[in-house]
């Protein structure tokens, strides 16, 4: 008996199923649907699912047979539900090709053999046509396919793009006219190779331009006598590469100087092929350069011998030069500022991301430029050092590098909270060992002053919510804010001042920040907010807080006109400070002649 309706055979790809799952059909009309990989919303507009297994995100549906159509039709029992494909975890599993038959009135639809399938495509159409799984009785089919042991070869596992065993797809009309397609063409456009957009040690250069720079390199390496650099030599060969100046001790150390004095062509060649050809920009070759061999990030000692050249050096620092006893003091509020300023993750281990997003490389690159170091505020400033270690000469009564909590509390006139520095000698804001101990070491003052005199710092933000945040659950609760309040408003009484209620500095302060969620100051509202010092120094500092309630409320506002930056409140801070030690220094010496 002759059809009235075309037939096709699809013959699908091997694919693999991803995530040990399985799809488990109840009945052949069942179908599994995947949003992802759907082709029925390309070529037929009925959802026909390409079978794919994606462990987690498949929602199973029922496909829209008509409603007269009965499911039990070859029992006779009348209409009846439709089942939902089942996806269930279960070991891994492979899958084998299966081919279908569809009817769809002598339309031509092509398959896209790209797409991943372990199902039967559905047994009915949007229009009501039946579709003929290959094993139905009447199936009558003309189409062309592979050989069947290729066809049945297990497909591993492991691979993650389905391999079409059928190319061309027979289709056969009323007449028995045969006409051949090609799937290339239906296949997935978006299959194309992604290029490589992740560069941990930056995007590679050319390897003529590396290998010019290291050519002359050697070329002044060889001038020198016998070939050996020494130390104080290694200027010419860092411009010879086009690095900052600063980078010589770095250099020198990591081509083996350091064991034997000097350098030769043939450590420096190592050294460069082993760095430079591996690290690509500023920040991956600095790390590598002042590390040892396979650590990728940097500690508080790797940066030693980089400070230490900057003092010996420098023209800005000869007047240190003839005081080595500082030198030490020096390096370490060098290297504290560093990673106060660099360290975004508090772990004392700065990674080439936090170095590139940092400015430090570019005041590194600077020295060269200025010869007065005091120009340069970030990092080396000789003032900035001058006041914090005098900050701490006057807290350190005992001068053993070592201040405790009653030392602490005498700084600028026991203005600081008791309560909070219980807190930070807790050990609950910075990790050091002396804390826990009931000591505060030189490194962590620096952290404390910059913290206690620029509230508006990130890192100073951070500082004090982990001091104000007394339960860790990452909210600054109304009941820790009342807790660091009680204390302002004893000192407010003892002074005979008049004290403002908590209700209404509750009202002030939830004003000034804005939290998202009412009654509770996350550290991102804090970040948000311009005025975090105000904050902050409501609960912590009693003499601050005075001295914002009697400022001009639009002191504060800057200049949006001015090119120049505004310094920060450390800056300032210190350029007072320094003036007035400079002072003081002057008077002292007046009286003793």
């Amino acid at each position: 008996m002759q059809r009235p309706y075309a037939e096709v055979r699809y013959v699908c790809s091997r694919i693999t199923i991803h995530h040990n799952s399985r799809v488990e059909l109840k009945w052949k009309r069942s179908l599994h649907h995947c949003a992802q990989c759907d082709v029925g919303g390309t070529y037929r507009g009925w959802g026909i699912s390409c079978g794919a297994i994606h462990y987690g995100r498949c929602t199973p549906v029922t496909f829209p047979f008509p409603q007269n159509y009965n499911v039990n039709r070859r029992k006779g029992n009348g209409q009846g539900v439709i089942p939902v494909a089942k996806v269930i975890p279960t070991r891994s599993v492979r899958a084998q090709p299966e081919e279908v038959s569809v009817v769809d009135g002598g339309q031509e639809k092509p398959y896209d053999t790209n797409k991943k399938s372990t199902l039967s495509v559905p047994n009915s159409n949007k229009d009501g046509r039946e579709i003929i799984p290959k094993d139905s009785p009447s199936n009558d089919i003309i189409s062309s396919q592979k050989d069947k042991g290729k066809e049945n070869k297990e497909l591993s596992p492991s691979s993650t793009t389905a391999t079409p065993t059928v190319t061309t797809i027979t289709i056969s009309d009323k007449k028995d006219k045969t006409k051949k397609l090609d799937i290339n063409k239906y296949r997935n456009v978006n299959s194309a190779s992604i290029p490589k957009f992740y560069f941990p040690y930056g995007r590679p250069a050319t390897g003529e331009q590396t290998d010019s720079l290291m050519k002359n390199a050697l070329e002044e390496i060889a001038k020198l006598p016998d070939g050996k650099v020494y130390k104080h030599q290694m200027g010419n060969i860092v411009k010879a590469c086009n690095l900052p100046l600063y980078w010589k001790a770095l250099l020198f150390h990591a081509s083996g100087g350091d064991k034997q004095g000097y350098i030769t062509q043939q450590s420096f060649t190592a050294m460069w092929k082993r760095i430079f050809h591996s690290c690509h920009d500023e920040a991956a070759r600095f790390v590598k350069l002042s590390t040892k061999p396979g650590c990728s990030h940097l500690t508080e000692d790797d940066f030693l011998p980089l400070v230490q050249d900057v003092v010996d050096t420098h023209p800005g620092l000869t007047f240190l030069r003839e005081a080595p006893e500082f030198h030490s003091r020096y390096v370490n509020t060098v290297i504290a500022r560093i990673f106060y300023n660099v360290n975004r993750s508090w772990n004392g281990k700065i990674t080439i991301t936090e170095l590139r997003k940092s400015n430090f490389l570019q005041t590194l690159a600077l020295l060269e430029q200025e010869d007065d170091i005091n120009v340069i505020v970030d990092f080396f400033s000789y003032e900035h050092f001058y006041v914090i270690y005098c900050k701490f000469w006057e807290l350190d009564k005992d001068h053993d590098l070592y201040i405790d909590k009653a030392d602490l509390a005498r700084h600028n006139d026991h203005a600081m909270s008791m309560r909070v520095i219980d807190r930070i000698f807790s050990g609950s804001v910075m990790r050091g060992k002396s804390l826990t101990e009931g000591k505060m070491s030189y490194p962590e003052f620096v952290w404390f002053l910059i913290s206690e005199e620029d509230k508006k710092h990130p890192t100073s933000v951070e500082y004090w919510f982990r001091c104000m945040d007394i339960d860790g659950d990452g909210v600054i609760s109304m009941y820790e804010m009342e807790f660091f309040y009680e204390e302002q408003m004893q000192k407010m009484e003892s002074m005979g001042i008049e004290k403002l209620p908590f209700e209404d500095c509750l009202c002030q302060m939830l004003d000034l920040v804005r939290p998202r969620e009412e009654g509770k100051i996350t550290l991102a509202d804090l970040k948000n907010c311009k005025m975090t010092n105000i904050f902050f120094d409501t609960f912590l500092n009693l003499d601050k807080f005075l001295e914002h309630e009697q400022r001009d409320p639009f002191s504060n506002i800057r200049d949006l006109d001015s090119d120049v930056p505004e310094p920060s409140d450390w800056e300032k801070y210190a350029a007072e400070e320094y003036e007035i030690l400079l002072a003081e220094e002057g008077a002292n010496e007046q009286e003793e002649m």
